[in-house]
């Protein structure tokens, strides 16, 4: 996908699966790679917490 400057897009991830034992507060890093010379890997943190 090619974004123009100032044009957006929704960025959907992947569903996170906790497995017995995992609850609790996670923090997620998802990177965005990009070609802009000023910003190449945006990272975006998901906060969650897990309870069972």
């Amino acid at each position: 996908m090619i974004l123009q400057p100032g044009e957006s897009a929704l960025v959907e991830s992947s569903i996170f699966t906790m497995h017995e034992g995992m609850d609790g507060p996670h923090d997620f890093a998802v990177h965005l790679i990009t070609n802009d010379p000023n910003h190449p890997d945006l990272v975006v943190n998901v906060l969650s917490n897990w309870i069972p």
